[in-house]
């Protein structure tokens, strides 16, 4: 886990150990693109198909992850170069990072390891200096910043975009049926009850809302679940939040309507639908946000890639 958090949060030369040949660590330095004065060696592929790999083998192993990760090797290569042509522009126009920005960073890596000497015993253990590490933050640092500069500054999302994204993309916005619910439950362990005990409470207490009686009266007096003290009120739900035996019930009911003792795993249960809300679409006023951090992300991609 520690190699983890260093390997995934710095570039370092540790990708080899994934293709069992660590061994080779001359061919860790070849240099195999050259992006203006940039380079990208073959320890630094290394390390991103590592990295790769490490998003990969909850899926796949063996003989299979490597045929993923060959499959996916132009790919990467070609978003490193991406990232040495940004770098490269950044050195162009003399952005740098201050040291204060390159000491937060390392501060934060830090703050992952149980003290400062486990972190320099990790990078002793994957062969990566201090300076180095100072480096490879300060990079980042620099194409952050003309990102910033190029991309994140010059995006302008027009209000006219919001109502036109609205339109085209209105089942996105559904809002599905909710129900307010109150709940009585009767939990065998909790009333010192056996199972066959506490069904007869549960049954009893039925019985009493069949006569008449406050469900929140009852809820406080007999109710082991949630929100008992305010009558069991469970708040909105929507379908799929409750287990589906008691969703298949409840969400049948009508405004005011009473469910059967049902039976779960967690005792036995006594619905009250409160308040119903149908399905619909939200108000283009409730989406707005949504839909101007879609806009964005959308558009600077789109600048990016130019």
């Amino acid at each position: 886990m520690i190699h983890r958090i260093v390997k995934s949060a710095v570039v370092i030369c540790a990708a080899a150990a994934v293709f069992s040949a660590r061994a080779e660590t001359a061919m860790l330095d070849k240099v195999i693109v050259i992006v203006n004065d940039e380079t990208v060696t073959q320890g630094e592929l290394d390390t991103a198909l590592y990295s790769m790999a490490e998003r990969l083998k909850d899926k796949y192993s063996g003989e299979e992850l490597s045929k993923q990760l060959e499959a996916r090797k132009k790919e990467i290569l070609e978003r490193m170069v991406d990232e040495k042509v940004i770098l490269s522009e950044a050195r162009r126009r003399n952005i740098e990072a201050v040291d204060s920005e390159i000491e937060s960073k390392l501060q934060e890596i830090k703050s992952k390891f149980d003290s400062d000497d486990r972190f320099y015993e990790a990078l002793r253990e994957e062969g990566v200096s201090l300076n180095e590490l100072r480096f490879r933050y300060a990079d980042q640092i620099r194409v952050a910043k003309i990102v910033e500069m190029e991309i994140r500054k010059k995006i302008m999302i027009s209000p006219a975009d919001l109502p036109d994204y609205y339109n085209l993309h209105k089942p996105e916005f559904i809002e599905p049926q909710q129900i307010r619910l109150k709940n009585i439950l009767i939990k065998p362990r909790d009333n010192e009850l056996s199972g066959p005990d506490a069904r007869a409470l549960a049954e009893k207490v039925l019985g009493f809302l069949d006569a008449g009686e406050d469900f929140d009266k009852l809820a406080l007096e007999y109710s082991k679940g949630p929100n008992a003290d305010k009558g069991g009120d469970l708040g909105f739900i929507k379908r799929g939040q409750m287990l589906s035996e008691i969703d298949d019930v409840v969400f049948n009911l009508n405004t005011g309507g009473r469910s059967s003792v049902i039976k779960t795993q967690l005792g036995y249960h006594i619905f009250r639908v409160e308040e119903k809300k149908p399905e619909r679409i939200k108000d283009l006023s409730e989406v707005k946000a949504d839909i101007e951090r879609i806009l964005f992300i959308e558009k600077s991609k789109q600048r990016y890639n130019e």
